[in-house]
């Protein structure tokens, strides 16, 4: 338990008094020996704090640094996501408009984009194009020694986020996983500070240690990340010939950009082992996996034939088959299909992936409080019901996570922790009842609404 800054100045108290020539100018009141020992205190009382904290942090996680450091570890990477949007083309021009992917535009805010999907349109003809919100920037680093693992720090971007890094003639290979000798790939890493660097191989063991002088080309997208662009948004041509003429807006979003994950998204990432790599061979959990490329969700559940079978029986379709039942906002359902298979693609591509539809329902969760009669009942009811919606409702990180489960004692530490009345010796709390989960399909999205939360409170 920390220790208080009232006991170290009580233990200095305690040992001035071997001093008398102090001691005399202590029960008198002098400001040089009284502030220094409340200073002398405060710093203790501080530090003893976070040794405190620092006894929990395998389990809790309880400081940003430490999430942060966490994250590293565990190779999620600091990416913000890149806007993704259709925009209709028509060609006003007397010439057939050939818009190949690469091709940059601006939109009317100024923002960067590049072309992933082009198109063809004939003179006085409309057609459709598919863009993300991305600035490329290229750098040319020297190798400067020769070493293994030889890191190349990436400088971040003036405005932004990083969404992407490319090596030209290197692979990117996470982990160094299925590397030969010889290979020429390189990791990304980052640190708690969230700086990104790049990592090459050793010779002999994995990879290819870069030579002394080589010049490597790296090719930075950056994105502004979380914008808000609406249908209509007009686009034109960052360089453009004379004979080019074309009016573009934006018609549909298929992926709203955003900001890397925030500390509370990365807190629910890390709470998963840290067994679980980027190697199929020793994964044994793909929803921490699919959950990390994603970054925030709304709900994720990510299931194997056994548990499939287990709640709606055998079949020879089930085979070698993840099933995945995901809801996030700002992508369509097509995109966020195609992220996530490729995302299990990418680990394992021996696997198929079913999805399946999530299923929104309320858990019904009532609680009985005995209140002191020095508290005001009603406001304590009513931050009762404030903590539980908190920490259980529809936007908790403990409903986005599939099969979760209400503990009563998890119910007592909250409340206990967050409400203060209910932590006197006459309060009380009972939980009366949880709803069931027992016929519960894995992709069913459960939470506690204002409907189905009740709590009853009575003076104590």
């Amino acid at each position: 338990m920390a220790i208080s800054k009232e006991q170290f100045v009580q233990d200095a108290v305690n040992e001035i008094a071997n001093y008398p020539d102090l001691a005399r100018r202590f029960q008198i009141g002098d400001p040089l020996i009284k502030m220094h020992i409340a200073a002398m205190a405060a710093m203790l009382s501080d530090l003893s704090e976070q040794v405190e904290l620092t006894t929990g942090e395998v389990y809790l996680k309880a400081r940003d640094v430490t999430v942060l450091a966490d994250a590293a570890v565990k190779g999620v990477l600091p990416y913000g996501v890149p806007c993704v949007a259709t925009i209709s083309v028509t060609n006003t021009g007397a010439a057939r408009l050939n818009i190949i992917a690469g091709r940059v535009l601006r939109d009317q805010n100024g923002r960067l984009w590049q072309v992933t999907t082009g198109a063809q349109i004939a003179a006085s003809a409309t057609g459709k194009i598919v863009a993300r919100q991305v600035a490329l920037r290229t750098i040319t680093h020297t190798v400067a020694q020769n070493q293994p693992f030889y890191v190349v720090t990436v400088p971040e971007p003036d405005i932004g986020h990083i969404a992407e890094v490319l090596v030209e003639g290197w692979q990117y290979t996470p982990e160094f996983c299925n590397v030969q000798d010889g290979d020429l790939i390189y990791h990304i890493q980052s640190n708690e500070f969230l700086e990104l660097g790049l990592v090459f191989g050793v010779d002999g063991l994995a990879g290819k240690q870069p030579d002394m002088g080589l010049a490597l080309k790296i090719s930075i997208y950056d994105t502004e990340g979380d914008i808000d662009p609406s249908v209509g948004m007009a686009f034109y041509f960052e360089y453009g010939a004379a004979t080019e003429k074309a009016t573009m807006e934006l018609t549909e979003v298929s992926q709203a950009g955003e900001a890397p994950m925030n500390l509370t998204t990365l807190r629910e990432v890390c709470t998963y082992p840290g067994i679980y790599s980027e190697n199929a061979v020793f994964r044994s959990n793909f929803d921490f996996l699919v959950r990390k490329h994603l970054g925030a969700v709304v709900f994720l559940n990510v299931w194997n034939e056994l548990k499939e079978e287990e709640a709606r029986g055998a079949k020879v379709t089930n085979m070698n088959r993840l099933f995945v039942s995901v809801l996030k906002n700002g992508v369509t359902n097509a995109v966020l299909e195609t992220k996530v298979r490729a995302i299990i693609k990418a680990a394992d591509d021996s696997y198929r992936v079913n999805f399946v539809k999530a299923v929104e329902k309320p858990i019904a969760l009532q609680l009985t409080l005995y209140v002191p009669s020095t508290y005001d009942v009603a406001a304590v009811r009513q931050t009762v019901r404030e903590v539980l919606l908190a920490n259980y409702g529809r936007d908790s990180s403990w409903a986005k996570r599939g099969e979760a489960k209400i503990l009563r004692k998890d119910i007592y530490d909250l409340l206990r922790k967050n409400v203060p009345a209910l932590t006197q010796r006459i309060a009380d709390i009972t939980v009366d009842s949880v709803g069931s989960t027992a016929n519960d399909l894995p992709e069913y999205f459960r939470y506690v609404t204002e409907e189905s939360l009740v709590v009853l409170a009575e003076g104590a």
